[in-house]
């Protein structure tokens, strides 16, 4: 019985020691800042006395401060140091704010704050965690990303786009000329997902895709992915007849719009009496591909011309623009006919100057006058 009536006197004397000891009465609110900014964590003690606060982060298990005087290596970040401890009282409540300048993502992590007491083992210490989460703008990973995807027609496969970010970013898919993207049941202008399926894939298919990562921490990451899908050329013209005079020193410029893939080699031909006849480039024939304008091109394709310098009688004939790959071929005719007058943007002005208007006045004023003056005599 005289244990008993030890521990009775013995209890109420612990509990009024315990709860003479610091104690950490609030709770330490998550902190989330974009990376660069700065951080601040608060820790709220009660009955600190002359005991000591401290914080360490869990997962490098480096003690930060003690009070406050900063343990680490702590460099000058402009003016002011990488670290700081601001303390703040409140009556018996001590607030110690760990202040973390230039954040940089392996700041992110668990942060503990402790009360060290010198007569209590390290395990009964208060403790309590607060967490930062460094937040980190989107980065498109390159080696999971695709970047040229090249399919045979009538196959299934997708485009992926692979990021990183804090928090984990969106992706989103749209094309890059602002046409729908050709997907199952319908188009749609954008899709959202990593992978954008791609079914039955035609030439609809092909073109320049963009995906955005997007977790609102600016910048957002951008990628374009081209799609090339195997098939026989397509030839279509600017103009199906193209008229010029002839004998006077202009030239007539015919224009092809070619798509394939493998890119086509693209030769011109015309035609002499029943045959075709393969143009070279001379000094009668330029043969030229665009690479400026393109404007009025569809995904995939590219401008081919086609200069007839000088041009004479026997030009005016058909001509034929061909394409041709592996998989096939394909070509289409332009007229070339004559006119009267110059056409085309090269032209030479047929506005008389005003010189010219006054020189021409004044030879149809003086053998007027000439005649007046003959018939007075």
């Amino acid at each position: 019985m005289a244990w008993i009536r030890l521990l009775i006197c013995v209890l109420p004397y612990a509990a009024y020691i315990a709860a003479q000891n610091p104690e950490i009465v609030d709770e330490i609110w998550p902190e989330v800042q974009p990376i660069g900014r700065t951080a601040r964590i608060n820790c709220t003690v009660a009955r600190l006395k002359n005991n000591v606060v401290g914080w360490l982060h869990v997962e490098s298990d480096q003690t930060i401060s003690s009070a406050e005087s900063i343990e680490i290596n702590n460099p000058m970040i402009g003016s002011l140091r990488k670290y700081e401890v601001r303390v703040r009282r409140d009556g018996d409540r001590i607030t110690h704010m760990l202040v973390i300048r230039r954040l940089r993502q392996q700041d992110s992590g668990s942060y503990q704050c402790f009360v060290r007491i010198s007569s209590v083992d390290q395990s009964e210490w208060p403790k309590k965690i607060g967490t930062l989460t460094v937040q980190v703008a989107p980065t498109i990973k390159t080696g999971d990303t695709t970047a040229v995807l090249q399919v045979d027609r009538n196959q299934n496969t997708s485009l992926e786009c692979a990021a990183t970010g804090i928090p984990a970013p969106n992706i989103t898919w749209t094309r890059s000329d602002g046409g729908l993207l050709p997907i199952l049941p319908k188009p749609v202008a954008q899709y959202r997902g990593a992978k954008l399926p791609l079914v039955n894939v035609d030439i609809q298919h092909m073109g320049v895709y963009r995906c955005v990562a997007d977790n609102n921490i600016k910048p957002p990451a951008e990628h374009l992915a081209e799609v090339l899908v195997f098939h026989a050329p397509s030839t279509r013209v600017v103009q199906n007849s193209v008229g010029q005079a002839q004998n006077r020193r202009f030239s007539a410029k015919l224009e092809c719009i070619v798509q394939g893939h493998p890119q086509p080699t693209v030769t011109w031909d015309r035609q002499v009496n029943q045959a075709r006849i393969l143009i070279t480039d001379d000094d009668k024939f330029d043969i030229n591909k665009q690479t400026t304008d393109n404007q009025n091109l569809k995904a995939m394709e590219q401008w081919y011309s086609l200069k007839v310098k000088n041009v004479q009688a026997n030009d005016f004939t058909a001509y034929y623009c061909k394409a041709e790959n592996q998989y096939g071929n394909h070509s289409s005719r332009i007229d070339l006919f004559e006119t009267t007058e110059c056409q085309g943007s090269n032209c030479p002005s047929l506005a008389p100057s005003a010189a010219n208007t006054l020189m021409l006045s004044a030879f149809h004023w003086v053998p007027t006058m000439l005649l007046g003056i003959w018939a007075l005599r």
